[in-house]
């Protein structure tokens, strides 16, 4: 069973969430829609419009995040490759996608293999601490799809804010990053209980009961 970094802050913030759309993959509950869950595709559409942008499409940038527009057609012109995909086994060797030896995936919102290797993550909303975490992963990816970097910047642009966070990781440090993400990965595998961890993110859960799922809170 492959995670990817949303699977494992799932199961940071709910073990039982994570169980029952990971594991059991459960059936249940109200699937989020652009009524009930605005803000989730509103995310995702900005998404698509920068990456339909270096992938050389003239469609504008939404309003709201214009002024990003010559930025992201800077990096279309130094050849900036979108939403590339990783997958790595257990050893962390690169494997196709769907490979069932596949231990954690993910998309690079975008990666910029030039004079320097730069990975950038599109967020809209808020910054939360945790997004650290979030660019360590893509840090280790990057250096391993990208084995002649000796470092990879990881920028963290908040398109609402108009703010970077930024992380520089060193190929010289790869093996405690993987040793770090091996013990992330391997927290989350069965067999062990996955308990409910109620939380103000219960509101938006497809399995709560207010959203027409089992969990009982």
């Amino acid at each position: 069973m492959a995670i990817s970094y949303s699977g494992y802050t799932t199961y940071l913030s709910c073990p039982s969430a994570f169980q029952r759309r990971y594991i059991t993959k459960e059936e249940g509950g109200a699937r989020p829609t652009r009524q009930t869950a605005p803000k989730m595709f509103r995310g995702t559409d900005m998404h698509n419009c920068i990456e339909n942008i270096i992938n050389g499409g003239s469609d504008p940038l939404p309003k709201d995040i214009e002024h990003y527009h010559d930025f992201v057609c800077g990096l279309r012109d130094m050849g900036a490759k979108p939403e590339e995909p990783f997958a790595f086994n257990a050893a962390w060797e690169r494997v196709d996608f769907e490979d069932p030896e596949a231990e954690i995936r993910g998309f690079l919102d975008c990666i910029l293999a030039g004079d320097e290797l730069i990975v950038y993550e599109w967020k809209t909303g808020k910054e939360y601490d945790d997004h650290v975490v979030q660019r360590n992963l893509y840090g280790l990816a990057a250096l391993i799809m990208q084995p002649k970097y000796e470092k990879v910047r990881v920028i963290t642009t908040y398109l609402d804010l108009g703010k970077n966070a930024e992380t520089t990781y060193h190929a010289m440090m790869l093996s405690t990053y993987k040793w770090m993400w091996t013990k992330h990965i391997n927290k989350t595998k069965p067999p062990q209980p996955y308990p409910m961890k109620p939380s103000w993110k219960c509101g938006s859960c497809q399995f709560s009961k207010n959203n027409g799922g089992k969990c009982p809170n």
